[in-house]
């Protein structure tokens, strides 16, 4: 017994072999890099070339340690060890081994043994194995030993066996068992393999009860490719093809893997593998590889055979199987990673085509809520939409229609809470824009709703629509060839439906349901608006006349209805000879006669709307075009007033509250600048001196109680109400005052109201005492006096009425005279940039300057010092005014001075700085000796300063005025 414990003691010390560097190369088969596991598999493979000579042990064990590695769990030890397992049995059984005993079976027995799962495993141990089959199957696949002559057939079918086997039975990986059989189809065509290779793989296929499973159709579709010849098991598909078109519905079930398919025979029966993926099926890349967009007919047996084009398909087989109503959400998924797939990598014409009823249907809902399951994917479907148009806009078109057409909702941004739509057409190029505008034309004239409400609501959404492309064309970098038509395309739809009357007699049957009032007027303001984005850049100048130029001749067809607008003989008139006048411009071509074009269109544009002021100023308009344009002889007083008349037109639009008027006005202003009269300058200033207050208003606009003017008020939605701030000014703390006054007195006036009213009914307040006698109070009343009482609670109530709508009328002419130098301080900046050296532009600095200071609007004032700060700035080098006479100028500085002493705010006293210098280098430049007098005037002003009360100069009007000295002394010196 002792010697056999010494015997044990004695073996166990002795010496295990280990092959460390082997070691280290199984380890590296495993790692994550794939650079180790390369050199790795290299290193291993290199110890089995034919020149080494290795032993069968030696092969037999690496064999072994390579498929017991294939069931490892670890990350990427199946990756390397099958690739260092296809070279070493490509290299070793590639070619007959007559001197050894090992051959191909053992190579199948090996594989079969090492990833055999007994079942006493845990379920994450059998798992490993089931990968490690497939993973061993796949290499020996790849190693073509058994596609060799020399190879039995047999092995080949057993692989097969337990391929198809592992995949009925474990339904989880199924997928990636098909896919392995699908990829050896190829290897054998490759191989240029004989047919009973494919007819065996075929035929068990259909003994395993998968050929109706989406594994089986990708394996039946590149068998009917690659090997065309073979027999195929009969009764599986009609015509031995899974896409033929009488196919569609067994094809549906199979592809969504529904159970419910039925068949006439067992091998028939779709199976579903019972587990979702997340990922699409590589079944669905295969089947849609193959379909076109019409049906191809197939070189079979029967010539009616033809394969299910791609819109079939689509509509058939994803959206009435996918995304059908009773369609799980796990389904739907699938639908939506089949769209976004087609929509970002199918050709144009497929990609056109997915946009079906039931997938836009559930986009939509998908879309319109955060909550729901599938939101996230809804999201990223719109996105591929987008993402496919901004980098193929002709995009565009197909997904508008699509999206808004029969099998989507023309209020679709609307129903989802989203900006797709008005995304994708913002990027449509110009091929996309020739289909999307007659479709929102004719969308317009018919949103397929016969609802009022509804009808006009869906109407908005497309006017905004149409609005939005208008901007996104008109702020290109570039006119495109072709745009301007697509434009103007868009603008007659607006006037189409804005004008027009459409009745059961006219010509124009199209409109359902008949538009609304409002619904015509929000188009109108929308041509303004299109207008507005436009004249902005000088691409498309000429639109605004082919508009007023459509209107005129719907008038004269009317093609459109009966115009809704009514103009008298006169107005009439005034609108022909415009046109005429418009004409003769139209041959002409510069910069001032563009800018008459505009102002001319504009006018006509603003009498089709029903604006009686604007006949008039068609008249005026007239007389200036013939006194600047039309009679050359023209004398220069003439051409003068025509100059003073047009500003009196431009300061009618500039009052109205809208952008398109102002961008106009400012145009036209900034082409005859340079020929604005004193008398046309002081009609700007005068504006700038009126009173910001109800007075103020009617004066500037002589309205005498006028009603009606502001209903013809064409308001943008561009425009932003100013905002009234007090600007602070100590000369005006008694308009601050009077405010306070205002509101404190709120309450003196409820309390007189109610007094009125106690004493019209007879009674008092509840916090009043009764000192008076009450006898009689519970007396009743006569008829007669009920009747007094009545009357006299009509006059309390009349005044009180009159009361309030007094102060909201101050209140409205505030913010309207503030609209109006807002205008006109727009015009002025473009005055003095472009008239700056003229002695004219002298004569804003006084109105400036006052304005900088009365005003009761700090946004006022800062934009008047911010025009003669605009001003001074231009004013530099040559670029002074030239004097004839210095007397004025004289007289202008001590205006300034005395400007200067007034208290005001801070932009005021740097106002008043800027201006005084101005003069004085405007002096200057014209004599340098005046450089004395300039002294003498800034000295009279310091003077004031040490010695008046009144006299509120600020320090830094003399600090400018010194550093103004020292940088100039050099130059005054020379």
């Amino acid at each position: 017994m002792a010697q056999h414990n010494a015997a044990s003691k004695k073996r166990r010390r002795e010496p295990f072999n280990v092959d460390t560097k082997l070691v280290e190369i199984y380890e590296d088969l495993a790692n994550e890099k794939d650079e180790i596991r390369l050199k790795a598999a290299q290193l291993l493979v290199s110890q089995f070339t034919s020149d080494k000579n290795p032993a069968d042990d030696q092969i037999k064990k690496t064999l072994q340690r390579l498929f017991r590695g294939l069931c490892s769990s670890r990350k990427a030890a199946r990756i390397g060890f099958s690739i260092a397992l296809t070279e070493i049995v490509s290299q070793v059984f590639g070619s007959p081994r007559d001197s050894s005993e090992l051959n191909i079976s053992t190579v199948m027995n090996i594989w079969e043994s090492q990833s055999n799962a007994s079942g006493s495993e845990s379920g994450q141990e059998q798992r490993d194995h089931h990968f490690g089959r497939l993973f061993g199957a796949e290499a020996i696949i790849k190693s073509s030993i058994l596609f060799k002559p020399s190879a039995p057939f047999n092995e080949w079918t057993k692989l097969l066996d337990l391929v198809f086997d592992l995949a009925k039975k474990k339904p989880w990986i199924r997928e990636e068992c098909g896919w392995i059989v699908y990829r050896c189809i190829y290897e054998l065509a490759a191989q240029k393999a004989e047919a009973k290779f494919v007819e065996s793989a075929l035929e068990r296929l259909c003994s395993n009860e998968l050929a109706r499973t989406p594994e089986g159709v990708a394996i039946w579709l590149a068998a009917k490719d690659l090997f065309p010849n073979v027999t195929f098991p009969n009764k599986v598909w009609k015509h031995d093809d899974p896409l033929d078109a009488r196919e569609r519905n067994q094809l549906a079930k199979v592809m969504k893997e529904s159970s419910t398919a039925d068949s006439e025979n067992e091998g028939g029966k779709a199976k579903s593998s019972g587990v979702w993926n997340s990922k699409l099926h590589f079944a669905w890349d295969i089947v849609m590889s193959r379909l076109g967009d019409a049906p191809v007919k197939e070189s079979s047996k029967s010539k009616s055979s033809a394969r299910i084009s791609f819109v079939d398909f689509w509509t058939e087989v994803v959206d009435n199987g996918l995304f059908s109503s009773s369609s799980s959400e796990e389904r739907k998924y699938w639908g939506f990673l089949l769209f976004n797939k087609v929509i970002s990598d199918s050709p144009l014409q497929l990609a056109s085509l997915v946009f079906t009823k039931n997938l836009v249907r559930c986009l939509m809902n998908q879309l319109a809520v955060e909550d729901r399951y599938l939101h996230r994917m809804a999201v990223k479907a719109a996105k591929a939409i987008q993402t496919r148009v901004s980098k193929e806009p002709e995009f565009a078109a197909a997904s508008v229609r699509g999206l808004m057409g029969s099998s989507g909702s023309v209020n679709f941004d609307q129903a989802t809470k989203t900006k797709t739509v008005e995304k994708i057409v913002v990027d449509a190029n110009l091929d996309a824009l020739k289909q999307i505008v007659p479709l929102f034309e004719s969308l317009l004239a018919a949103p397929g709703t016969t609802d009022s409400k509804a009808a006009a609501s869906s109407r908005q959404f497309l006017a905004g629509l149409l609005l939005s492309i208008v901007r996104a064309r008109a702020s290109a970098s570039e006119a495109e060839e072709g745009m301007q038509k697509i434009l103007e395309q868009i603008l007659f739809a607006f006037v189409r439906f804005a004008y027009f009357k459409h009745s059961e007699d006219d010509r124009d049957q199209s409109v359902v349901p008949p538009l609304t009032e409002q619904t015509q007027e929000l188009f109108r303001s929308r041509i303004n608006s299109c207008i507005n984005s436009l004249i902005a850049t000088q691409k498309y100048a000429g639109i605004p006349y082919a508009v007023v130029r459509k209107i005129r001749d719907a008038v004269k067809s009317e093609e459109h209805g009966k115009f809704i607008i009514n103009m008298d003989d006169t107005i009439q008139d005034s609108v022909k000879g415009a046109f005429k006048s418009l004409k003769k411009l139209s041959n002409m071509g510069d910069q001032a006669v563009d800018a008459f074009k505009l102002l001319y269109s504009l006018t006509i544009l603003q009498v089709y709307n029903g604006d009686a002021d604007a006949a008039s100023m068609l008249e005026e308009l007239d007389f200036c075009y013939t006194k600047i344009f039309g009679d050359k002889k023209s004398k220069k007083e003439e051409t003068s007033d025509a100059s003073d008349a047009l500003v009196e037109i431009l300061l009618s639009f500039a009052s109205k509250q809208s952008q398109l008027f102002r961008r106009m006005s400012e145009q036209v202003f900034g082409a005859f600048a340079d020929s604005i009269t004193e008398n046309g300058l002081e009609s700007l200033t005068s504006i700038l001196e009126a009173k910001e207050s109800l007075a103020g208003q009617q004066e500037m606009f002589d309205q005498q109680d006028d009603e009606g003017d502001e209903e013809m008020m064409d308001v943008d939605e561009e425009d932003s109400d100013v905002e009234v701030v007090d600007a602070g000014s100590d000369e005006d703390s008694d308009d601050d005052e009077a405010e306070g006054e205002s509101d404190n007195g709120n309450d003196e006036e409820e309390a007189l109201f109610e007094a009125k009213l106690a004493e019209a009914l007879g009674t008092h307040r509840a916090d009043q005492d009764l000192n008076e006698d009450s006898d009689g109070s519970d007396a009743d009343m006569n008829d007669d006096e009920m009747e007094e009482i009545d009357t006299q609670l009509v006059k309390v109530f009349k005044a009180r009425r009159d009361a309030l709508g007094q102060k909201k009328d101050k209140k409205d002419a505030k913010e309207n005279m503030v609209n109006f130098k807002n205008r006109v301080l727009d015009l002025l900046e473009i005055y003095v940039k472009k008239c700056h050296s003229k002695l004219l532009a002298l004569d804003l600095l006084l109105p400036l300057l006052r304005l900088t200071r009365r005003s009761t609007v700090k946004q006022i004032s800062n934009k008047a010092s911010g025009v003669l700060r605009e001003y001074t700035k231009h004013c530099k080098g040559t670029a002074l005014p030239a004097l004839e006479s210095t007397e004025p100028v004289w007289e202008l500085l001590k205006s300034i001075h005395t400007e200067a002493t007034h208290s005001g705010p801070p932009a005021h006293a740097s106002a008043c700085s800027q201006a005084s210098l101005l003069v004085v280098k405007t002096l200057a430049a014209h004599d340098k000796t005046t450089i004395a007098g300039a002294v003498d005037v800034y000295a009279e002003t310091r003077k004031a300063q040490l010695l008046s009360k009144k006299c509120h100069v600020q320090p830094s009007f003399f600090t400018d005025w010194n550093n103004w000295c020292v940088s100039s002394s050099k130059q005054l010196k020379n």
